[in-house]
């Protein structure tokens, strides 16, 4: 879950007045690290807006597992693994 842009504008305007990243740490009880993430977003894109992170594709249909596991309800992992090209794991 990420961070709300005006708790990330907050933290910054802090670093930026005291000139401490660690004593900002500290207060806000977050990580160096999350802030200098932030520093190195704002400074790539201007903004501070999270980004958002794309899911896998699957390998697997869903809709079409669903499907063939209706129409075969007993069906051993392997064999529906054989069904979809993949593994049974």
């Amino acid at each position: 879950m990420a961070y709300s842009l005006d708790f990330r504008k907050k933290v910054l305007a802090y670093c930026e007045k005291t000139g401490s990243i660690t004593e900002a740490s500290v207060i806000f009880d977050i990580s160096r690290n999350t802030i200098y993430q932030w520093l190195n977003l704002k400074e790539k894109t201007g903004e501070l807006h999270h980004q958002v992170k794309g899911t896998k594709p699957r390998k697997v249909d869903r809709d079409k597992l669903k499907n063939y596991l209706e129409t075969h309800p007993d069906a051993y992992l392997t064999e529906i693994a054989s069904e979809f090209d993949c593994h049974p794991t």
